[in-house]
């Protein structure tokens, strides 16, 4: 008797399911609609209850860090008298302004990177090992670029260094196939930097310093290696916000690194989405490195404008820089031979500043746009297109060339548009053979940009191509 009522007390314990039996009655089977919901209830409740959703992934929230500095650009906008972004002002104007001594961002840990192995368990540190070491293994070009400039030797703190670690997990894991332990790896120290950053921008005090704008701008630099725009978007908000905390541009010119770092990855940024840079170019560094004159880009004309591209300054500035490169490259490249291609600061100091020009100037946003505004257009997507092909010579990651160019060819397939150019033909021409040449897009854009190219000498009345071809010489390597 007792061990009936036993088992009906456990029968009735709370983690039994409780049925319900439902009658229906005459020739109305299936019951009417508030009986069927009942039905389907039931059922779905018993479904469930035998196949529970597997358990929530924690890496996808703990690796988001887009939530807090988003966050961070939220309290900005709302303090814009702190926020507020400062203009470059000059060097004798720097120590009045910011209260901060670069001193402590020179290098610390470099090529050994000593500092990072205290953070990482001791079971876990030869791995980190192999990882800092592939950093500077020399097969990526972003992570060369961050070493020769000395990027990697001013990181300091948990989520700067771990999320380099992070870095080299996921280049290592797409470079290597079937390399498991990179993927570990990655999601491991993804998780140990991002959690650091979190702490740091959980704390106001720790907001806006000179560790946070590192820490961030490494976030950048991964979301720049793996072409992610809106990840770049969202690192480059909390970056400006963090740099406008410590009282905005003029802290960069103390600390060249980061404005160079900051500078590159806005413009890729810039260039993945074709919008235009967030960041001035930082003319000091790029005067002392480059061999291009090096200065502002004058105001373009309006966009309703009658003139020719050729009187606009800023389309004869940027093709004055163009001119200039192709020259540098075709000398430094009959200097040093072969070597001349690997040298992976070149890109950085020479195409940047003209990318960074191209995507300034001015889009017609109406849909309304004069010849002279859609000629400057084919102007600088053909720019954009021949900058990404000389990228490309250099080992250089050109997602998004291909965007560029279907824009250009949807512009040049207008009849209209390509007998409107008149005394700029020859910048005509030369967008022609880019788009004809650049292997930085897929062959079939370029053999519609041939079919365009072969029907160049009708339209402009020249007797062949090979006699237009000396015009653009110039311009092309």
């Amino acid at each position: 008797m007792d061990g009936r009522s036993s088992r009906e007390q456990h029968s009735r314990g709370p983690n039994r399911p409780q049925f319900e039996f439902i009658t229906v009655s005459g020739t109305n089977i299936r019951g009417d609609s508030e009986t069927r919901r009942r039905v389907r209830s039931r059922a779905q409740a018993d479904y469930r209850r035998r196949n529970p959703p597997p358990p929530r992934n924690a890496l996808v929230t703990d690796l988001d860090v887009g939530s807090w500095l988003q966050a961070l650009s939220r309290d900005a906008a709302l303090r814009p008298e702190q926020y507020a972004p400062l203009p470059v002002a000059s060097t004798s104007q720097v120590s009045e302004t910011i209260q901060v001594n670069p001193a402590e961002y020179d290098i610390m840990d470099g090529r050994d990177g000593a500092g990072i192995f205290l953070l990482i368990p001791p079971d876990q540190r030869p791995r980190a090992r192999q990882l800092w070491n592939h950093l500077y293994g020399g097969g990526c070009v972003i992570f060369k670029s961050m070493i020769e400039i000395g990027f990697l030797d001013i990181l300091h703190g948990s989520a700067s260094l771990t999320q380099m670690l992070s870095s080299s997990a996921w280049h290592r894991k797409h470079t290597s196939t079937g390399d498991h332990e990179s993927t570990i790896d990655y999601a491991r120290f993804s998780l140990m930097a991002t959690r650091a950053l979190r702490r740091r921008l959980d704390d106001p005090s720790q907001r806006a310093s000179l560790e946070t704008i590192v820490a961030i701008l490494t976030f950048a630099a991964f979301a720049n290696l793996t072409s992610n725009s809106q990840l770049i978007n969202v690192h480059l908000d909390g970056l400006s916000h963090a740099i406008s905390g410590l009282g905005g541009l003029v802290l960069l010119q103390h600390l060249p690194v980061i404005w160079l770092m900051t500078y590159w990855i806005d413009i890729r940024g810039a260039y993945l989405q074709d919008t235009k840079p967030r960041f001035p170019q930082p003319y000091d560094t790029l005067l002392a490195e480059s061999k291009l004159r090096i200065t502002p880009m004058p105001s373009p004309n309006a966009l309703s404008s009658n003139c020719t591209l050729a009187e606009d300054p800023a389309v004869a500035h940027i093709f004055d820089a163009i001119q200039q490169v192709t020259s540098i490259i075709s000398s430094e490249a009959e200097a040093q031979g072969h070597a001349f291609w690997r040298t992976v600061l070149f890109p950085g100091f020479h195409f940047a500043p003209i990318l960074h020009d191209l995507l300034s100037l001015p889009r017609d946003t109406n849909g309304i746009a004069s010849q002279f505004s859609k000629r400057r257009e084919c102007f600088r997507l053909a720019g954009i297109l021949y900058i990404s092909e000389l990228r490309g010579k250099f080992g250089m990651d050109n997602t998004g060339a291909t965007s560029f160019a279907y824009k250009l060819l949807r512009l040049l397939k207008s009849r209209e548009m390509f007998v409107s150019w008149e005394t700029d033909n020859f910048l005509l021409f030369w967008a022609l053979i880019i788009g004809s040449v650049s292997l930085c897009i897929p062959e079939t854009l370029r053999l519609e940009f041939m079919e365009l190219l072969s029907e160049y000498p009708s339209v402009t009345g020249t007797a062949s191509l090979r006699d237009s071809l000396p015009t653009v010489s110039g311009v092309l390597v």
